[in-house]
């Protein structure tokens, strides 16, 4: 079954906003690999190493979301990256200096934290709209 319009401009914003938040982190595991800013670690795992992988997996969820997997495939991804962003978040406003910062000096786990909910959020309105896979 096509999509329908609606359908079609939310998996367009979901696209955008993964495809941002992938290049953000493709860019912060880079200033990680180079030494320029290193990100936090977890379990000797640069931070930023895995948001980027479940970014790309949210990604690819999105990309393929009628098929039957996808759903999980979203979830295994979204999974670390709003876990990371929460438990950053809430390190950054108690002890501050924790999260690595944009250009204007923004922590990026809040940036993180609201693009996990907002895309998480639309995920789960465009298969909402869609017709269950059996």
């Amino acid at each position: 079954m096509p999509l329908t319009k609606v359908q079609i401009a939310i998996k367009v914003i979901l696209l955008v906003l993964l495809s941002i938040g992938l290049y953000g982190a493709l860019s912060v595991s880079y200033l990680t690999v180079t030494g320029i800013a290193p990100c936090p670690s977890v379990a000797k795992l640069p931070a930023c190493f895995i948001v980027t992988i479940g970014y790309f997996l949210m990604l690819v969820a999105t990309l393929f979301n009628n098929k039957l997997n996808a759903k999980w495939l979203f979830i295994i991804g979204w999974s670390p990256v709003v876990l990371l962003a929460l438990v950053g978040s809430l390190l950054e406003l108690s002890q501050g200096d924790i999260c690595p910062k944009s250009s204007m000096g923004i922590a990026l786990c809040y940036v993180s934290l609201s693009f996990a909910i907002m895309v998480a959020g639309l995920f789960w309105l465009l298969n909402k709209m869609s017709p269950s896979i059996k």
